[in-house]
């Protein structure tokens, strides 16, 4: 007879560690997402508050710059003259007076100018004050060329200076008139009857009122 096996023999090996490593429970997953998505929340608002601050600091500089402008002594006059036409050329002209205590160097003008056709249409451009450099109670001129078939009004934006970060004050008259044509001596008389201008002569160029232009 075979001999019987002892009670007490295992009939199989154990198998230690079956699962391997515990895996973490849904409920810590769950809490992980729900912490990453508080933390990002509040990034988030973080964000929003200082984007909002800065945002408020700016205007509120904008808003005393602006009123600082406004309240600002003008140091400059700016005598416009009636835009005179020369055939086919509109001539813009005026003088700059220094009407401050102190020297205004590199002097320039910023200028808006309306297409013909189209009002909402304009253009800027930069024009230098001869000579660039005023002091107290000196004047300089400028001068500007333009078609008056593409162009029917020009008009001063502000006045500028190299050597200073901001614009210059200033206040606006207007110049000199636009000169009347005269016949030559000894000539018949002739009794014009005044009729409205073709639209291709009318040339708009009038000052802004004296204040000044951020």
């Amino acid at each position: 007879m075979s001999s019987n096996r002892s009670i007490n023999e295992p009939t199989s090996e154990p198998h230690l560690f079956e699962g391997g490593e515990e895996t973490p429970s849904k409920w810590v997953k769950i809490g992980a997402i729900v912490c990453a998505l508080a933390v990002a929340a509040a990034l988030l608002v973080g964000y929003r508050f200082l984007h909002a601050r800065q945002l408020a600091r700016v205007r509120a500089a904008q808003q005393t710059e602006q009123a600082a402008k406004i309240t600002a002594p003008a140091e400059a006059q700016i005598l416009e003259d009636e835009a005179r036409l020369k055939g086919s050329q509109a001539l813009i002209t005026g003088t700059i007076r220094n009407i401050s205590d102190k020297r205004l160097e590199a002097l320039s003008l910023e200028m808006e100018l309306k297409r013909r056709g189209n009002p909402q249409a304009t253009e800027r451009r930069k024009i230098n004050v001869e000579p660039g450099d005023l002091a107290p109670g000196e004047e300089g001129h400028y001068s500007l060329n333009l078609l008056s078939s593409e162009w029917s009004g020009a008009r001063v934006l502000s006045l500028n200076s190299e050597r200073r970060a901001e614009t210059i004050a200033y206040k606006s008259a207007v110049g000199a008139r636009r000169p009347a044509e005269r016949l030559p001596q000894g000539s018949p008389k002739i009794v014009v009857v005044p009729r409205p201008k073709p639209k291709g002569e009318e040339f708009i160029n009038t000052p802004d009122n004296p204040t000044r232009v951020p």
